[in-house]
């Protein structure tokens, strides 16, 4: 569905991206990894728009990136930010309305909110759709964020979508944590490409198909979880790892040795 070939993009003193190439097909999960600094939320500016990248290539269904009128692609390709500010009291439902946008000119038609009830419902909090935004816990805002989302692309199909997720778990609880992810893989089973900043590298074993490590803005492994391995780990993060069996899934889970 995407293709990335030798992404490079600077500002006015140095690389922030050099030369990094990938690709993401529909179904898949494609978790982006790196420490701080790495170039991942450069990399997801690149792809969203926000940033035109010096160097390379973006194909998006196999046409350039570039070449897509902002209305178009805004029905094919959603961005969920690390930070969302909201300061007045919408509710639930007025912000996952705000996903719609880009399919009304000015009133939303019964269609977009049957369509909203469904992303609610499908992000498991069609029960907080009357409630005060700010009232709602750090997950929960998540969870209304991520229908926003999903407002924005849903249609009769629904699927051959692209998502675009920076930390989307990032302050939140365990069980927080996990409930996102398992959203994040249930659009992948419908068919949504999703390309994830995580910073856990136990959730994106547990949760991704692919793996993309960046390091100072390079590329240093594109490939399937097995790349995410001892000698990887301490070239990205500097430190020393051990990979042990899951006690009860087929998997690995990764601890830190120092």
């Amino acid at each position: 569905m995407l293709q990335a070939a030798h992404i490079s993009f600077k500002n006015s003193h140095r690389y922030l991206l050099h030369n990094v190439s990938f690709e993401v097909k529909a179904g898949e999960v494609l978790s982006v990894l790196g420490a701080n600094g790495a170039g991942k939320s450069t990399l997801l500016k690149n792809i969203s728009g926000e940033l035109q990248p010096h160097k390379g290539t973006l194909i998006f269904k196999n046409k350039p990136l570039h070449s897509w009128k902002n209305h178009e692609l805004a029905r094919q390709r959603g961005v969920l930010s690390q930070h969302y500010q909201v300061s007045l009291p919408f509710t639930s439902f007025q912000i996952a309305m705000m996903g719609r946008y880009p399919h009304f000119k000015n009133h939303p038609l019964p269609n977009d909110h049957d369509i909203v009830k469904q992303c609610l419902c499908f992000s498991g909090i069609e029960h907080l759709a009357d409630r005060n935004y700010l009232t709602l816990s750090g997950g929960e805002q998540q969870r209304v964020q991520i229908a926003r989302v999903l407002a924005q692309l849903w249609d009769d199909a629904s699927t051959d979508k692209l998502l675009l997720l920076d930390e989307p778990v990032s302050a939140l609880d365990i069980q927080y944590q996990h409930h996102i992810m398992q959203l994040i893989r249930k659009l992948a089973v419908r068919g949504f490409a999703i390309i994830s900043v995580v910073h856990d590298l136990n959730l994106a074993l547990q949760y991704s198909d692919r793996i993309l490590l960046l390091k100072n803005g390079t590329q240093v492994a594109f490939g399937d979880t097995a790349l995410l391995n001892k000698q990887h780990i301490k070239e990205v993060y500097g430190v020393e790892s051990e990979l042990i069996a899951h006690p009860v899934e087929n998997r690995k889970y990764i601890i830190i040795t120092e």
